[in-house]
């Protein structure tokens, strides 16, 4: 009996100690364990710090990163570079939930020098007031729920308001996120003190097929209320293959937008592929600085299928007008480990697959002069892994069991890159 007490009390002292540490109270969460439950730091997950990201220009966000199951997690990150307080969104599976833990890391809002209301003092205000002037777009690669649900959900309050609140009266003026790029615009005088403001319309972007489903079968008036149609978001339709400057995939008159034409993301192109996932068709987007001419490839689903669609081909196309000396990250899914048979896929890939891509990427890319051997330079940010549910003989979750296949045949060098929800990874 006495032992049986003595455990108790051991576990009571465990729980306080170590349980206290992963109470969402924000005053902690200044390193990654202090954030995380131990076992999911036993792979690689990037991380932002002052050394790592020293020589690096990009920041990106995982606000979701599983596939499917887990709906507080699903296909979601932000893009933003140095400097800017402006993010564009890869996918929606998860929006408000990644924000909500991005906004509670202790150092979040100095590194991107966020300022809010003085109103918003709860989590789930500042994560909202986050995402009304912060995410300036949304890429949307296609339109399976796990990679738009979160854009859906939260689009109630996706908008700024020009309405004051009366607790905001006398507070010091807000110049960052989307209040910054209309006051440069000469759209507004300062916040909340906001003389005009244009009809927003946040740009939804992708190609023709995916946004059809979007506006069709998501916000019409059944799954969900036609928000586009009152003004709160604008379709933007990508062809295939074709390259857009992304300050013309906005609401605004090109008078007002050459003023911040400069800066991110207006000073980035963007071309869309189609690629195969199963029976539908999903999209690589390539973003390439104007001035630096720096590259990022996001692929949204894609992989093995049964269907006639040729994944390889298709993905083929797509590295073809990739400069290998400019690539800066990969985000490619890994739903599945290596066990997984071919008829089983679905339409996704597995860490073979991938490197597979990898030595398609050094092979059929544009090159430099003499031509580049490795990637040591890219980073390979994985998405969409599928929790571990069955039996597994190897007791490890998905995460790990992918970094591990995945670096047994790396034979490239590429920086592989198994995200956290919540923290930031620098290129």
């Amino acid at each position: 009996m006495k032992y049986l007490i003595l455990i108790l009390i051991l576990i009571f002292f465990i729980e306080i100690n170590f349980g206290s540490r992963l109470i969402n109270s924000g005053n902690l969460f200044s390193e990654l364990k202090d954030y995380y439950i131990p076992e999911n730091l036993n792979y690689y997950s990037g991380g932002y710090s002052e050394e790592l990201c020293k020589d690096s220009s990009y920041i990106t966000v995982p606000l979701g990163v599983t596939g499917g199951l887990d709906e507080g997690s699903l296909s979601s990150f932000l893009l933003t570079k140095k400097g800017s307080s402006l993010f564009i969104g890869l996918d929606a599976g998860t929006v408000w939930q990644g924000v909500r833990r991005l906004t509670m890391l202790q150092d979040f809002n100095t590194i991107f020098n966020i300022t809010y209301p003085s109103w918003a003092t709860l989590p789930e205000q500042r994560a909202t007031w986050f995402i009304k002037n912060h995410i300036q777009s949304y890429f949307i690669g296609h339109s399976h729920l796990d990679h738009v649900g979160g854009l859906i959900v939260e689009s109630a309050e996706d908008q700024l308001s020009p309405k004051k609140n009366p607790s905001e009266v006398g507070q010091p003026a807000i110049y960052k996120g989307c209040i910054e790029m209309l006051h440069k615009m000469g759209y507004v005088s300062d916040f909340p003190n906001i003389t005009s403001i244009p009809d927003q319309k946040k740009p939804i972007i992708g190609i023709n097929e995916t946004m059809y489903h979007v506006a069709d079968g998501l916000f019409n008036g059944y799954v969900w209320p036609n928000l586009p149609a009152f003004g709160r978001y604008s379709y933007f339709y990508l062809g295939n293959g074709n390259q857009y400057a992304i300050k013309d995939l906005t609401p605004y008159e090109s008078k007002y937008i050459s003023k911040v034409q400069n800066e991110f993301p207006f000073n980035h192109l963007v071309k869309s592929f189609e690629i195969c996932h199963d029976t539908l068709t999903s999209t690589a987007f390539i973003l390439t600085d104007s001035t630096s001419g720096d590259q990022i490839v996001f692929f949204s689903d894609t992989g093995i299928s049964m269907t006639k669609c040729d994944w390889e081909f298709k993905i083929l196309q797509v590295w073809r007008n990739v400069n290998i000396d400019k690539l800066r990250a990969v985000y490619l899914e890994s739903s599945f480990t290596n066990d997984v048979i071919d008829n089983s896929l679905f339409g996704h890939l597995r860490p073979k697959d991938i490197m597979k891509l990898m030595d398609s990427l050094l092979e059929n890319s544009i090159q430099t002069s003499p031509p580049k051997t490795n990637l040591r330079h890219v980073k390979l940010i994985i998405e969409h892994i599928k929790p571990q549910v069955g039996v597994n003989q190897y007791f490890l979750t998905s995460q790990r069991m992918v970094y591990q296949q995945l670096q047994e045949i790396n034979n490239h060098g590429i920086k592989i890159v198994i995200p956290n929800q919540g923290v930031p990874i620098c290129f």
